[in-house]
């Protein structure tokens, strides 16, 4: 169990769900997606998830391909203590070395605002599903628990639809959706106030 920060009120229907994804028993790799709109407190939850797992939180922001990447080798050499920040050529490295971080246990690993990364690269969703392939090694000796996560809903929402290429691998899907208003028009307390979808991949194998 992972306790809930004593600074997080309500959101109890959403840590549980996360909390659930973070501490999955099933052997390899998983996936998860997170959307949310801004301002809802998404990123306040992945952050505190990590931070009580000692799982790996990344934010991306507007930036080519290659300063992104830059900046993944920066925060992944902080997080590792690594002396120099990690170099990636491409984002087949990136996404090894994020898998690599489950190497011993189940551990988070959030890629927040994950559309802009898309945005500068759109192969990356599919450089994740061959990463995430059934029966590959750096998967299969993985239990890293990958978290895309993104504010863009539109986007966040054509991500597993039509012919994406990682539409079918959900084995789990939750959708959390903001509660009817009360008679006073706010949402009830201790109910969720965001949308938020959360989907967990267990490929068969």
């Amino acid at each position: 169990m992972i306790n809930k920060p004593s600074g997080m009120f309500d959101r109890d229907f959403e840590w549980r769900a996360l909390e659930a994804f973070a501490t999955d028993p099933a052997s390899g790799a998983l996936l998860g997606v997170v959307s949310g709109r801004r301002r809802q407190g998404k990123t306040f939850l992945l952050r505190a998830l990590c931070q009580e797992t000692g799982g790996f939180y990344f934010a991306a922001d507007e930036a080519t391909d290659r300063e992104s990447l830059n900046r993944l080798g920066s925060a992944l050499a902080d997080h590792l203590d690594a002396p120099a920040p990690l170099t990636f050529e491409t984002w087949h490295g990136a996404v090894d070395a994020l898998l690599a971080l489950g190497r011993d246990r189940r551990i988070p690993v959030v890629i927040d605002e994950f559309p802009y990364l898309v945005r500068a690269n759109p192969q990356l969703p599919s450089i994740v599903q061959n990463a995430l392939a059934p029966l590959r090694a750096e998967r299969e000796n993985s239990r890293a628990g990958l978290l895309l996560c993104g504010s863009a809903m539109s986007f966040m929402g054509r991500f597993l639809s039509g012919n994406a290429p990682l539409r079918g691998r959900a084995s789990l899907e939750r959708s959390v959706s903001s509660p009817p208003p009360t008679s006073t028009g706010t949402a009830a307390a201790g109910e969720p106030a965001q949308k938020m979808t959360l989907w967990e991949d267990k490929v068969s194998r």
